[in-house]
């Protein structure tokens, strides 16, 4: 089959070639979209990342297309009334990168809990002294995980070796896993109450936008951390600041920001130039917590870097690669309804 493969950066590339070397494989830089379509007009299959904009005239243009595999989790990039009217079946990429974002979270907490960049600050000016960054172990304080899939569970196992407390927050209960790795399901407020670390591992809805209120942060206990490695729009960026000027919040590790786009995919930052510190700066300027971070040292914001590690970035090939075979072998997966 001819496959057209959209927004492929080299390290892509190379995996494909081998992965689907008994295909006729196309390559662009570019994202395809409406000025673009000619180039996938003679695919049977296309693979797309988030920057596409696959409406319905392009899909009309795809004239053999039968499969659009995009390589991102979202697929609001994509048509698919458009794709379901013309026979095309569209892939995505369930999950990836739990134990990367887990782990993620994890140091988020540590490099809190023992307060590693202030100490990394000291000996870099030369001051090798430990006064004034005191921290305080992860052992015997309580855990509280909002959304519980399967990074919530790998938070869950690793948050246990450390000796925590650990309650969680689901819609959808897993009582087998919470038996089985030592967590208890509770209800908002109980867990708002009783945890000295609040982490977020929920999906973005209408129903939990700005789930992290003011009225939650009144119900949190004094000096809660908070962890946010999901979505930015889970918290209530206003509120959030105001609790943390108050001392409500003693520190917070943040590695997203509302103000980015919450339909699109993580690793869409490794698709741009990358960012020197003046055009990072530049990305957050509108954002107070950046702000906060300069004055204060309890705040650590990461770049939206919590999924990036290679194994991640491999997994969302190798889930490509099966969700184009599949269609090639008349055995679709991962289908988006």
């Amino acid at each position: 089959m001819k496959i057209a493969f959209f927004e492929i950066k080299d390290y892509e590339k190379k995996y494909f070639e081998s992965a689907l070397k008994a295909h006729e494989l196309l390559f662009f830089d570019f994202p395809l979209n409406e000025e673009t379509v000619d180039s996938a007009k003679d695919a049977d299959i296309v693979s797309v990342f988030v920057f596409s904009q696959v409406n319905d005239k392009v899909v009309s243009k795809l004239a053999k297309t039968k499969s659009i595999a995009t390589r991102s989790t979202g697929y609001d990039h994509i048509d698919l009334e458009a794709c379901r009217q013309k026979g095309i079946l569209v892939s995505n990429i369930p999950t990836y990168g739990v134990e990367t974002v887990a782990e993620h979270t994890l140091s988020l907490m540590l490099a809190i809990s023992r307060r590693i960049f202030e100490s990394l600050e000291k000996t870099r000016k030369g001051d090798f002294s430990n006064d004034d960054i005191t921290g305080f172990q992860l052992k015997d304080k309580t855990l509280g995980i909002i959304g519980c899939g399967k990074i919530g569970k790998r938070v869950a196992e690793l948050a246990k070796i450390f000796g925590m407390k650990v309650l969680a927050y689901d819609v959808f209960k897993d009582e087998g896993a919470a038996k089985k790795i030592g967590y208890q399901y509770v209800d908002f407020e109980t867990l708002l109450k009783e945890a000295d670390f609040i982490t977020l591992h929920a999906n973005l809805t209408k129903e939990n936008y700005h789930l992290l209120n003011k009225a939650a942060f009144q119900k949190m206990k004094e000096g809660v951390v908070i962890i946010n490695t999901a979505r930015g729009s889970l918290i209530d960026l206003q509120a959030f600041v105001e609790y943390l000027k108050l001392g409500k919040i003693k520190a917070a590790g943040i590695d997203v920001l509302e103000e980015e786009s919450e339909e699109k995919e993580e690793i869409k930052l490794l698709y741009e130039n990358k960012l020197n510190k003046e055009q990072l700066q530049k990305l957050l300027a509108d954002h107070i917590l950046t702000e906060f971070e300069d004055q204060n040292k309890n705040v650590i914001i990461t770049p939206h870097n919590a999924f990036n590690s290679r194994e991640a970035l491999a997994e969302i090939l190798e889930t490509a690669a099966k969700n184009i075979l599949g269609f090639v072998n008349d055995n679709p997966i991962n289908i988006v309804k």
